[in-house]
């Protein structure tokens, strides 16, 4: 491995809760450096010109573009880049393109902080990393039968924070639009969290992400 003290990485993900979650993983361990994010590749590629970045973690699905269509074109600009697709896609068809593209390895949005990190050192160190078969990625993501379930244990006002979360709303703009305290939106994020069995903001970043994709609320 480098003899570098940090491992610096870039994100590009068109999702702002995504970004937020994910730079919250890579600064809460002192191997790596979050060293900026991008909505785009576009906007990606031309603030990595003026940074030192080890690994690239990117989404596959962009609002214009398509992050294995663009892999090639990167890694030509940035030939010791290393490349991470980080994605909800769980199907084989996505798997083997991004494996045959180049990437250096592939991580669903959904796993755990401990997982992500050690794929980014991995990867840093050479190794390429992908899921053996599909069925490790079937059984990583929550499905729509089981968000449907959790959601339908909450309150009504426990949805209208949880629509309001999910469109990246901070919670004193919610207590401002519902015209009730910090403390009580406080309060009932707390009990969404519990009941969906989630013991960190990183894990709710992601399922609200999910909410998002699925359109369930």
């Amino acid at each position: 491995m480098s003899s570098k003290t940090q491992i610096s990485v870039f994100v590009i993900d068109d999702h702002p809760i995504l970004r937020k979650g994910l730079q919250a993983e890579i600064e809460s361990d002192s191997g790596f450096k979050f060293v900026g994010s991008s909505d785009s590749i576009q906007d990606g590629l031309n603030r990595m010109k003026f940074k030192t970045v080890d690994v690239l973690i990117m989404d596959i699905s962009l609002k214009d573009e398509n992050g294995i269509n663009e892999l090639k074109n990167i890694k030509q600009k940035f030939p010791l880049l290393k490349i991470i697709f980080f994605t909800m896609h769980r199907d084989w068809d996505y798997l083997q393109k991004a494996a045959n593209s180049g990437a250096d390895g592939y991580v669903l949005k959904t796993e755990t902080t401990v997982n992500i990190l050690g794929t980014i050192k991995s990867v840093f160190q050479g190794n390429k990393i992908f899921p053996q078969e599909v069925g490790t990625l079937q059984n990583k993501i929550a499905t729509n039968d089981v968000l449907i379930q959790k959601l339908n244990g909450l309150s009504k006002r426990e949805l209208d924070i949880l629509h309001h979360l999910k469109s990246g709303k901070l919670n004193r703009e919610i207590a401002d639009e519902l015209q009730i305290s910090i403390r009580t939106v406080e309060s009932h994020r707390s009990a969404i969290m519990q009941k969906f069995e989630i013991h960190s903001t990183i894990e709710f970043a992601k399922i609200l992400h999910q909410l998002q994709l699925s359109k369930l609320i």
